[in-house]
């Protein structure tokens, strides 16, 4: 692992880990090994313990006393809670965003639709699924509230976990997936909130179901 020398060293390796978690690396109630992955990265166990701490705030990991840190599962009940709020917010961030966007604030979104948009065609899930990270990720920079966007960055390596199974199910929920985004940014750009306050709700729910329905999915 190459670390970047302008991110603290506990973030990399938060980020390693996540990503490891996130793709199903390291399976829910799997225990992380800390002298292992400190051996492993070549860092010292004080870094991965502190790591620990941050994906534990992101909901990947729990702590336990005597057991250490144990992969979080990913239940029905748990993928349920997580849409309520997921969802919840984003509707409020979106609607906050059509409000108030100037200028040059939606060129970014474009490029990633258009990035979107060629994963899409190419059928290249892989690609597809960083590209609506990255979307996600811009659009809570949108929050206009620090609370939401906090909550928001850090449910996403757990929202990440449910959105890569998703969309490893098939060239279907690629589809409904892109759908969504395409939908929702034009909306954006109307500044239809009516529109918005129907869609968002109306997709979380539907998508929840899915989640839920593919729950051991999350687990491989």
């Amino acid at each position: 692992m190459s670390f970047k020398a302008n991110d603290s060293l506990t973030e990399q390796i938060a980020r390693y880990l996540g990503n490891k978690i996130v793709t199903g690396d390291i399976a829910p109630g799997a225990r992380v090994q800390e002298l292992r992955i400190a051996a492993e990265l070549d860092v010292s166990r004080g870094s991965v313990r502190e790591a620990l701490l941050i994906l534990q705030r992101r909901h990947l990991v729990d702590i336990y006393p005597r057991r250490g840190a144990i992969v979080s599962s990913v239940s029905r009940d748990d993928v349920r809670e997580l849409f309520a709020l997921w969802f919840l917010l984003l509707e409020e961030v979106a609607v906050h965003l059509s409000a108030n966007w100037q200028n040059d604030d939606l060129a970014g979104f474009f490029e990633l639709m258009t990035e979107l948009g060629a994963h899409h065609r190419q059928g290249d899930t892989e690609a597809f699924y960083h590209s609506g990270v990255n979307f996600l990720s811009l659009l809570y920079q949108h929050a206009g509230n620090r609370y939401t966007q906090q909550t928001l960055f850090d449910l996403l390596p757990q929202a990440q976990r449910c959105l890569y199974a998703i969309l490893r199910t098939g060239k279907s929920q690629l589809d409904r997936t892109h759908s969504f985004l395409d939908t929702l940014l034009k909306a954006i750009i109307a500044r239809d909130e009516a529109t918005l306050r129907q869609m968002v709700p109306a997709f979380g729910n539907a998508y929840s179901l899915l989640a839920q329905a593919a729950a051991d999915e999350l687990t491989r």
